[in-house]
C-alpha cells in the first residue's frame, strides 16, 4: 500500500490530527522553553563570570588599587612616586609598610618610593614577603613587628596590591580589629584583584591553616600572630628557627 501524502510530499500515516496540539503534548513545545531557559542561564553565567574576570584584569593591570581598610590601615598596590606622596598626604599616613624586597627587578620602585617618602613625616619599612609560597616565619615575624610598632596611620603594599596585601589586611582586622576570620578574608577577594588559584592560594591556604588550628583547638582562642609565633614554623629551607620579634626564642 502507498501512502498518502500531502501535496508537498510528505508521508501522513501515524502523523497527529491536530499537528500543534499534539506537539505541545508530546512535550516539544516544553522542551524548546527548558533549552531556553538553560540558555540564558548559561549566557548569564557567562556574563557574570567575563564580568569577574575583567574585574580582575583592570584591578590587577588596570590602575591603582588603593582602598581604605579601616580608619588606621589602608592597603594598595605599588604606587609610583607622586602617588606615593599623595596618598600619604591625603590620608595622613604615619608608616607605608612595603612586603616588595629592594634587589633586582625591585630596587628601582623601592629607589623611587624612598625618596617619595623622605619628602613627606612618613616612615618606609620593607618586610618583605612572596605571594607564590607560605609566608616564612621569620617574614611574619618582621610583618607582626611592623604591625605592632609602627606609628599609625598605616599603608601597607606589595606589588598588585592583591595577594600578599590581602593577606596582611585580613590578619589586620582579625588580629588588630576584632573581626571574625570569616569577615577578614573578604580582603582576598576578586574585587581587590586576587584569585584564589595557581600559587596564589598560598595566602587563602595560610589562613585555612589557622582556620584547621582554631576548629581543633577550640578552646586556645589563639590570634593570627599568637598561632604563629607559637605553633607555625615554616622557613625558608637551611635556616633555622630565629627568636620572634620579642625576643623570645619559640621552638615547635
Amino acid at each position: 500500500m502507498v501512502a498518502s501524502k500531502d501535496p508537498h510530499g510528505i508521508n501522513k500515516i501515524g502523523s497527529p490530527g491536530k499537528l500543534d496540539h499534539q506537539i505541545d503534548s508530546w512535550g516539544f513545545v516544553h522542551g524548546r522553553q527548558s533549552r531556553i531557559r538553560l540558555i540564558i542561564g548559561a549566557v548569564v553565567l557567562g556574563a557574570g563570570a567575563v564580568g569577574i574576570v575583567v574585574a580582575f584584569l583592570l584591578v590587577r593591570f588596570g590602575g591603582d588599587n588603593f582602598h581604605k581598610v579601616s580608619d588606621d590601615f589602608y592597603r594598595s598596590d605599588q604606587l609610583d612616586g607622586p602617588a606615593m606622596k599623595r596618598v600619604i598626604e591625603r590620608n595622613g599616613i604615619a608608616t607605608v609598610i612595603r612586603l616588595v624586597g629592594t634587589e633586582d627587578s625591585n630596587a628601582e620602585s623601592y629607589e623611587e618610593e624612598s625618596a617619595a617618602v623622605a619628602e613627606t613625616d612618613a616612615k618606609l619599612v620593607v618586610a618583605k614577603m612572596a605571594a607564590t609560597r607560605l609566608p616564612y616565619r621569620s617574614e611574619l615575624s618582621r610583618v607582626f613587628e611592623a604591625l605592632d610598632t609602627s606609628q599609625r596611620p598605616l599603608l601597607v603594599h606589595c606589588r598588585q596590591g592583591s595577594d600578599r596585601t590581602g593577606l596582611i589586611s585580613a590578619i589586620w582586622l582579625h588580629d588588630y580589629k576584632g573581626e571574625s576570620l570569616e569577615k577578614a578574608r573578604e580582603q582576598l577577594a576578586v574585587f581587590y584583584g586576587h584569585m584564589p588559584v595557581g600559587s596564589s592560594t598560598a595566602m587563602d591556604d595560610f589562613l585555612d591553616m589557622y582556620d584547621q588550628y582554631s576548629k581543633d583547638h577550640p578552646g586556645e582562642k589563639l590570634t593570627i600572630q599568637q598561632w604563629v609565633k607559637l605553633h607555625y614554623f615554616v622557613e625558608k629551607p637551611g635556616h633555622e628557627i630565629q627568636p620572634w620579634h620579642d625576643g623570645v626564642m619559640y621552638e615547635p
